[in-house]
């Protein structure tokens, strides 16, 4: 006869071959493991001991298998067991390194020899690993069933609190559930831990996480409350300012008078541009005494009346074609360079050209001689050689005069002194002449 150890290594053979399926194995195996338990092995009895080890055969496991292939494994156990059994948990078994073995429950000799007996076996605490999780392989005899008793060959089923381990090589054991990490099993330390069970920070997302607790109630008064105070404090600073500004008080008499926007204001694009005889009147220097109030660009008819050109003078500068001139004059008083009064003028004509300049100069030149001047062609000290001087001398007056040419521009100076004053009053002239004459050569050169 051939004993249930021997065809379960059938089995296992079997089904290492592939000759067998995994549900059919499973089918076969609880067959003769109830067999072995309902009706005893005579052989095994004697040999093994009351309460010894038995030795584990080669256990093959099992690929994975869905709970519902279980249903006839169910009915065929219920069939078999009739009375109700309390069986101890299965001690883990040594790995093997040629594969896994059938487990097999102790003591089952001792509950076949009384198969109507209950037997009551002491609580074990459950393993420090807690129970399997999803990911190990399933155990060799199946996944147990809720709420039917194993026969004493089976393996524990859910209802008892007591599990069972199948150890993996080189893998740790999974431990149960705890609220020590609580990180999702896809992102490791790399999120956030999940919150426990019945936090309501699970409900947090995006920026709520991140958010301050809300404060109490006491600081949100305090804050509205130094917000009024500043605004209210701003509103009184800046009606102050702004009542103070309008009262009225008396002037500074010491205060400096505030220019006006018309004496700060540089000159608009719609301010009228200067004439070119205004601006060759700014570039004649300022003599001595008393200015003329009438200087400026004055038009050339009034050459005679105020520079002191005679009537035929002024007709030949306008028959040149000259519309206005620059005209500087001064009103000297006897002081310490001499004891008479003098008249100083000093003119610049424009013309078109340097030759337009030079012809208009002989003409002048010629009507002078004319008119009684004498040229004098030695030059006076420091006075350049271009620079054509006359004079005329007469009892009671005396006239100095010079012109040259610089640029486009004739330049005349002319002194008149009345009277003359005899020796001492001439020498008066001729000083007063020289000075005015070297003012003016500082911006209106001498060029032919």
């Amino acid at each position: 006869m051939v004993s249930w150890q021997e065809e379960l290594r059938n089995l296992d053979e079997e089904l290492a071959s592939g000759r067998l399926s995994a549900d059919d194995y499973r089918l076969r195996r609880d067959q003769v493991l109830s067999s072995a338990v309902a009706y005893g092995d005579p052989a095994q009895q004697q040999v093994q001991q009351p309460g010894q080890q038995p030795q584990q055969p080669f256990q093959q496991q099992p690929p994975p298998a869905a709970p519902q292939q279980q249903a006839p494994q169910q009915s065929g156990q219920q069939a078999s067991a009739d009375s109700t059994q309390i069986i101890a948990p299965v001690n883990q078994p040594p790995q093997s390194g040629e594969g896994e073995r059938t487990q097999v429950v102790s003591n089952w000799q001792q509950q076949q020899a009384d198969p109507n007996r209950t037997q009551v076996v002491p609580p074990m605490a459950s393993p420090a690993g807690g129970f399997p999780q999803q990911g190990h392989a399933s155990p060799a005899g199946g996944f147990p069933q809720q709420g039917q008793a194993s026969p004493a060959g089976g393996f524990p089923q859910q209802q008892h609190q007591h599990g069972y381990q199948q150890q993996q090589p080189q893998q740790p054991q999974q431990q149960g559930w705890t609220d020590t990490d609580a990180s999702p099993p896809w992102g490791g330390s790399d999120f956030p831990p999940i919150s426990p069970v019945g936090s309501t920070e699970w409900v947090k997302q995006g920026p709520e996480l991140f958010e301050d607790k809300p404060k109490g109630k006491g600081g949100k008064i305090a804050i509205i409350a130094i917000v009024a105070v500043l605004v209210l404090a701003g509103l009184g600073v800046g009606g102050y300012f702004a009542f103070k500004g309008g009262g009225d008080e008396p002037a500074d008499p010491t205060a400096q008078p505030q220019p006006t926007q018309s004496q700060n204001a540089p000159p608009t694009s719609s301010a009228k541009p200067k004439t070119p005889e205004e601006l060759l009147f700014e570039k004649i220097p300022e003599q001595s005494g008393e200015e003329d109030s009438k200087s400026g660009a004055i038009p050339a008819t009034q050459l005679t009346e105020l520079a002191g050109l005679e009537k035929g003078e002024a007709d030949l500068v306008i028959a040149a074609g000259v519309k206005q001139v620059a005209y500087r004059g001064s009103q000297k008083q006897p002081d310490e360079t001499g004891p008479q009064p003098a008249k100083i003028s000093v003119t610049v004509i424009p013309l078109t050209s340097p030759g337009a300049a030079s012809d208009l100069v002989k003409q002048l030149r010629q009507y002078q001689t004319g008119n009684g001047f004498v040229q004098i062609t030695e030059p006076l000290p420091g006075m350049p050689p271009k620079l054509n001087f006359q004079k005329k001398i007469g009892s009671d007056k005396g006239a100095y005069r010079g012109t040259w040419i610089s640029g486009n521009n004739i330049v005349r100076v002319d002194i008149l002194q009345n009277p003359l004053g005899g020796e001492d009053g001439e020498k008066a002239l001729s000083g007063t002449y020289q000075r005015a004459v070297k003012k003016t050569l500082e911006n209106y050169a001498v060029t032919s």
